[in-house]
């Protein structure tokens, strides 16, 4: 599945491009192809440890959904299509597979609030 999607004939990755592999590189694991070395070589094409980082939890957000996913297909084949296009790109936003989710739970992530401050969300311990 993942060889005919992606090839392994490439030299250069950018960091999103090794993110959607590492995606679909732990959707195939998930369906039962086990870890691939191509995984290892995605790894080693990034020289920092955040780098790196970022496409292990890529790999364990794909392997996660594909595990989950076979819970309502058996069929490996129906589990790539629902989780990977055709042309590669998860169908769901591989965001949570870049962010840890420690991160994606804080505002760092959502665009500020407009209007005046007792709009805003403030903790209740700031309310009077």
């Amino acid at each position: 599945m993942y060889d005919r999607t992606f090839g392994t004939e490439w030299n250069e990755l950018t960091r999103e491009e090794a993110v959607r592999r590492a995606f679909a590189l732990g959707v195939a694991a998930g369906v039962g192809n086990g870890r691939s070395a191509e995984l290892d070589r995605v790894m080693e094409a990034f020289p920092s440890a955040y780098d790196r980082s970022l496409v292990e939890l890529a790999y364990d957000e794909g392997r996660t959904k594909a595990l989950n996913a076979t819970d309502d297909a058996d069929d490996p084949e129906e589990v790539w299509e629902t989780l990977v296009d055709a042309a590669g790109t998860p169908r769901e936003s591989p965001v949570g597979a870049a962010l840890p989710g420690a991160i994606t739970g804080l505002t760092l992530t959502r665009p500020p609030r407009e209007g005046p401050p007792s709009s805003l969300d403030l903790p209740s311990m700031l309310r009077k």
